[in-house]
């Protein structure tokens, strides 16, 4: 039975404002759906929202009088007493989810209970109830919202573009279809269908329909039963974890919630098997008692307050820890995705020829096995013997075709003296010590120059001019490389497809949240970059800094590279090759420290020399 709560029940709730865009719409009212029993929620959207919401259900309906009432504040068949906040086991409770919709928007409500002959329509605005007629209409709830914050121009402002707010109504539509599997979820976007998930026979049959099948196939079962909390559910592979990483769900008594202590510990479950920056893929789904948990600490319902939090935090991380030992490295035949659409993608090179990637041999560019003097590491004779003999480090393949750089007027040479001029080359001795470290005299005492170090600076300032300087040169692929990614990082991706034509990458759609790359930057085209993970760098930039922020995102890309460069270059250098690199660290905008705010350098003053002896 619907009823207003009373105030000392009501002012129990943290209710607060619950729509601040059209995706909180959608979640509601398919909530909604869910909780009124329905076996199929169709959710229809034109103009990512902004000028229609509607959500279709078979549900129970409600009588003439529910249909008026529910748009009352803390209108509500869920709570009667206040007991009843602490044994919830349904999505909606507070009642206020159609107030809040009917505030900031025009809406169309027509249900219909099975016993009744004719159902009835509502019409709200601004909360206020303009019309309510009986209408003939199936069994079951149609709420069509139009217009959203019409009269809150502020706010409408304040709406992202259309591909972003469509991605969050997409998020929210994937969140709660994957809470039921035994149920009809549909999503139709501008008369388009997005989204078909029929009831599934298992919940990896339905991350299928919803995320992919590719994902699937990385992922391995996760289960555990004590009694503080059930887990059942998928993990990712550890060689599968990903900068860019969507497909990370967790979910309470059939709740989508957000944890960072639990993400913490499922990350620490993986320890060393993932890189840095990177995380795994899971889906997991937990069964605690309702009074042992609070999911009314925010507006939003997706924070929940665990009474044994730190329990719960060793269980998931011992449960992921198990699952990763069992299974992530044990091949297996999946049959819970029969059933499932195959529909074949074009995976390798033109004609289905497969393509290979030559090994790569690492190989000091600059060595010289009749250079005698590097040999026996003899000091030159004089400047002009030095200036005659060297080996030019722009003659590696970061720096190729491109002379040394002069000294920047505002590099910190601070205690540094005599090494850019040839005159004076011979006056400061250089000393590489283990291929690591540079040694030399400065006039405070005496410099340490990290080589690594050095190198990653001076990379990254030159990848980063050659990204921003103009637009990027593209390298075509012999073999067109295809790409599966899911639903929301495709729309991301192709948002965004002006920015990375302006990086090098010549990127099309092809088929269903399928992308093919056609070529790469022209620039970096000798590294044999992998294009898989550059695509992943890119949707994960993108993810963090946002449309806006282009010069952050070019800073990223830069930093892969510098990554792919510095690992691969060799340690050992000659004095020649030292001299070199210290020239060009100096015309660095910032050669003191990488682009990570790691020191490049050190200075050990004469004083501190003196107190070692």
């Amino acid at each position: 039975m619907l009823q207003v709560l009373p105030s000392h029940i009501s002012n129990l709730i943290a209710a607060g404002e619950v729509i601040q865009r059209p995706a909180n719409v959608v979640k509601e009212l398919m909530e909604n759906a869910v909780d009124a029993g329905a076996t199929s929620v169709v959710v229809v959207i034109n103009d990512s929202g902004r000028t229609l919401i509607q959500v279709i259900d078979n549900g129970c309906g409600m009588t003439p009088q529910e249909a008026a009432l529910c748009f009352e504040r803390h209108a509500t068949s869920k709570i009667a007493k206040a007991d009843d906040l602490y044994s919830i086991r349904t999505f909606g409770f507070r009642g206020e989810a159609l107030a809040s919709i009917a505030a900031c928007a025009d809406v169309t409500l027509k249900t219909r209970r099975e016993e009744a002959e004719c159902g009835t329509e509502v019409h709200i605005a601004e909360n206020a109830i303009i019309s309510q007629t009986e209408t003939s209409c199936p069994v079951g709830t149609n709420i069509a919202v139009r217009n959203i914050f019409y009269n809150v121009p502020a706010r409408r402002k304040f709406l992202k573009s259309d591909n972003v707010e469509y991605r969050q109504i997409a998020s929210e539509f994937i969140r709660v279809a994957l809470t039921r599997t035994d149920l009809e979820f549909r999503l139709v976007h501008n008369s388009k269908d997005i989204f078909h998930a029929t009831p599934a026979s298992s919940v990896k049959q339905r991350i299928t329909q919803l995320c992919g099948k590719d994902i699937v196939k990385d992922l391995v079962t996760a289960q555990t039963s004590t009694n503080i909390i059930k887990v059942n559910g998928f993990i990712g592979r550890p060689e599968f974890a990903k900068k860019s990483q969507p497909n990370q769900y967790l979910f309470v008594n059939g709740r989508y919630f957000k944890s960072p202590l639990l993400h913490r510990a499922i990350l620490k479950a993986y320890g060393n098997l993932i890189p840095d920056s990177t995380s795994p893929s899971y889906f997991l789904f937990m069964e605690i008692e309702p009074g042992s948990m609070d999911v009314n600490i925010h507006p939003s319902k997706t924070e929940i307050k665990f009474e044994d939090e730190g329990v719960i935090f060793e269980i998931i991380s011992a449960c992921v820890k198990e699952a990763i030992g069992e299974g992530s490295f044990i091949p297996s035949i999946d049959f819970d995705t029969e059933g499932a659409p195959e529909i074949p993608v074009l995976k390798t090179g033109f004609g289905g020829t497969r393509t290979f990637t030559a090994p790569k041999i690492n190989y000091d560019p600059l060595f010289n096995p009749f250079d005698e003097e590097k040999k026996n590491g003899a000091k030159w004779n004089s400047a002009s013997e030095w200036n005659n003999t060297r080996e030019d480090f722009s003659s590696t393949p970061a720096f190729e075709g491109n002379p040394i750089y002069p000294v920047a007027e505002n590099s910190s040479t601070e205690g540094y003296d005599g090494f850019f001029s040839e005159e004076t080359a011979c006056a400061n001795p250089l000393l590489v010590v283990k291929g690591k470290y540079i040694l030399t005299t400065v006039k405070s005492g005496l410099m340490l120059i990290d080589i690594g170090r050095a190198r990653e600076r001076i990379y990254y300032e030159r990848y980063l001019g050659m990204i921003t300087s103009a637009k990027q040169p593209v390298q075509e692929q012999m073999f067109p490389e295809t790409i599966d990614l899911d639903h929301n990082s495709y729309h991301l991706l192709m948002e965004n497809a002006e920015l990375t034509e302006t990086l090098g990458f010549d990127i099309r759609p092809f088929g269903e949240n399928c992308i093919v790359v056609y070529g790469t930057p022209a620039t970096f085209a000798e590294y044999n970059l992998n294009i898989k993970e550059s695509i992943d760098t890119i949707i994960a930039s993108l993810e963090e800094v946002g449309k806006d922020f282009e010069k952050e995102l070019k800073e990223k890309i830069a930093m892969e590279m510098v990554k792919k460069s510095t690992v691969s270059r060799p340690a050992a250098i000659g004095n020649a090759q030292a001299q070199e690199l210290i020239d060009s660290l100096f015309a660095c905008s910032e050669p003191n420290r990488t682009p990570q705010g790691n020191p490049v350098m050190a200075i050990i003053t004469m004083d501190e020399l003196q107190g070692k002896l």
